[in-house]
């Protein structure tokens, strides 16, 4: 097969892009996989081949099944919320109205603030003394919570603060779904005397079916492997009761200096994420209506 001019310098332009992609991320998860079978001393000139070691030990600690477990509850509460939440903006801004430019801009917000930047404004309004939120509570008459400093409301809060900074990102992709799908069909439910809940469960759900799974899909990928706002608000505390799957792997890697330990839990991560994709597929793919 002979390569013509245009294919030539498509796949010369591409070159830069794939070296970078192979430099910066197919190398690293090779080699982190690697390294996950072998024990390696604390300046990593010398690796010992322990096979799967390190995997039976990960198997056995009490403390990896505690992030496991709540990681998977971080994502049962970010995951619903921030899909709940994002669709409710997308809807309200979807069609034009009077002032829609407003609400679509402080909807979007979440989407350009920085971690860090949300992480200490956060912070700020649920400071257990002085905080706004506990202001408004004892304004209301109710006590003050603990909200970043207590094992049972640490990881709920956590959540919220993670979905909240995902609503912008996820109401973009409704609201690009929702204005794809043609005003015909709507004019025609009307005229047949559909309601405004029979035109969203009819109309609206399946057409924006394939968006939603899109969504769906990103959130539970992203809320399973969250680690900005659990290192910036509560570095894994109070008692570990915030120590996720993705910051148990940091701090054995960066703190403990088990590299090898830890690579073979980012490759468990790797694993359990691409089966809850695949299953995603599997279960809700066929439930897509795509025209």
């Amino acid at each position: 097969m002979r390569l013509g001019g245009e294919t030539l310098e498509a796949l010369f332009l591409l070159i830069p892009g794939l070296v970078l992609l192979l430099v910066f991320l197919v190398w690293p998860t090779l080699n982190a996989f690697w390294l996950s079978f072998h024990r390696e001393n604390l300046l990593g000139t010398q690796r010992d081949w322990v096979g799967l070691a390190n995997y039976a030990e990960m198997l056995q600690d009490p403390a990896f099944w505690r992030s496991v477990g709540a990681t998977f509850l971080f994502a049962a509460i970010v995951a619903p919320v921030q899909m709940l939440l994002g669709l409710i903006a997308a809807l309200m801004v979807a069609r034009p109205f009077p002032g829609v430019n407003v609400f679509r801009t402080l909807f979007f917000l979440t989407t350009a603030v920085p971690t860090a930047v949300a992480a200490v404004a956060w912070g700020w309004f649920l400071h257990p003394i002085g905080g706004v939120v506990n202001r408004w509570l004892e304004a209301l008459g109710l006590p003050p919570q603990p909200w970043l400093t207590s094992v049972e409301l640490a990881l709920p809060t956590l959540a919220i603060v993670t979905a909240w900074a995902g609503v912008g990102f996820t109401a973009i992709l409704l609201t690009a779904g929702l204005q794809q799908i043609p005003e015909d069909l709507y004019e025609a439910a009307r005229l047949d005397g559909a309601s405004a809940w029979a035109q969203f469960w009819h109309i609206t759900l399946p057409m924006l079916s394939p968006t939603l799974f899109l969504v769906a899909l990103l959130t539970m990928l992203s809320s399973l492997t969250a680690f900005g706002q659990i290192h910036l608000l509560t570095r894994g505390g109070p008692a570990e009761s915030t120590m996720v799957w993705v910051y148990r792997i940091y701090q054995d890697a960066f703190f403990n200096f088990r590299f090898s330990y830890a690579s073979a839990q980012a490759t468990a991560l790797f694993l359990v994420l691409l089966l809850l994709a695949g299953l995603q597929f599997r279960w809700f793919g066929r439930k897509v209506h795509y025209g």
